[in-house]
């Protein structure tokens, strides 16, 4: 196995978990789904930028990866209010990357800048709400993207899943990690839902 394919099953096991913890439960730890998403938008980019600079160097894309994703973290953690627009911007984008690929049809550029705005500017406005949606859908979208290694068993995950506008078609496998993202997602909503009704009434009952 060279190096690429056990980074990429490395970061597979760590995108699971932490799909698992921003999909069920995101708002209860909200600062740790920022710092989340902050880490790994900024550890995407810079692990981008590190192979466009160094294409045979594993090394110089994780250091790059690392850095950029500790920046994406902090800042996220530092502004609470951008934290939560780019948590409502990540889930916008996850929604136009996944249906285009999920039905290997390719959505037109302008959609992928105004969606996550759209979203983004949605989650300033009614948070608590937009916060829930927005962990539970790019929290199945990183659970689902995780698995997708082992699922195609040995295909290149990225190139079905995660990036938009790929023009190789996934077949059934791209609708079944599309379903596989909704149920996640409608699970992680209605479990941070479910918990934040019972902590009310906790709540409720301590001050009688």
């Amino acid at each position: 196995m060279n190096d690429y394919a056990q980074v990429t099953r490395v970061n597979a096991l760590l995108v699971v978990i932490a799909g698992l913890l921003i999909c069920f439960w995101g708002y209860r730890i909200l600062k740790v789904s920022l710092g989340i998403i902050g880490f790994i938008g900024g550890a995407f980019g810079g692990w981008e930028l590190g192979l466009a600079w160094a294409h045979n160097s594993v090394g110089i894309a994780l250091g790059c990866a690392l850095v950029a994703g500790i920046i994406g973290m902090v800042l996220c953690l530092l502004f609470y209010f951008l934290g939560v627009f780019l948590l409502g911007a990540a889930a916008g984008a996850v929604v136009a990357a996944a249906c285009s690929n999920g039905i290997a049809h390719p959505v037109q550029p302008l959609v992928f800048l105004v969606l996550p705005i759209a979203f983004g500017v949605i989650a300033l406005l009614a948070q608590k709400f937009m916060i829930v949606v927005s962990t539970a859908f790019s929290g199945s979208y990183l659970i689902t993207a995780g698995i997708w290694p082992f699922v195609v068993h040995g295909q290149d995950s990225a190139r079905i899943w995660l990036y938009p506008a790929h023009d190789v078609s996934p077949g059934n496998m791209g609708y079944a990690a599309l379903l596989l993202w909704v149920v996640l997602a409608l699970l992680g909503i209605g479990s941070q839902f479910r918990a934040g009704r019972r902590k009310a009434e906790v709540v409720e009952v301590q001050k009688k």
